[in-house]
């Protein structure tokens, strides 16, 4: 992955202002830290899934 600063300076080189290069770097990390969160909310469901099946309240089984 490349290092933030570089990233950066790739788009000052490019052409963006300051202030617009701020304004990605924010919504790359906002968008980074919503992928995280929603990992975390499907690692809990299929951990839940787990529980369900392993203390046998849910099967493959059609009822």
């Amino acid at each position: 992955m490349t290092d933030r600063y570089e990233d950066r300076e790739i788009l000052r080189k490019g052409g963006f202002a300051e202030n617009e290069v701020v304004q990605l770097s924010k919504l790359r990390k906002d968008y980074s830290e919503r992928e995280k969160n929603q990992a975390q909310i499907v690692k809990r469901r299929l951990e839940f899934i787990r529980w369900l099946v392993s203390t046998g309240k849910l099967s493959d089984q059609i009822a």
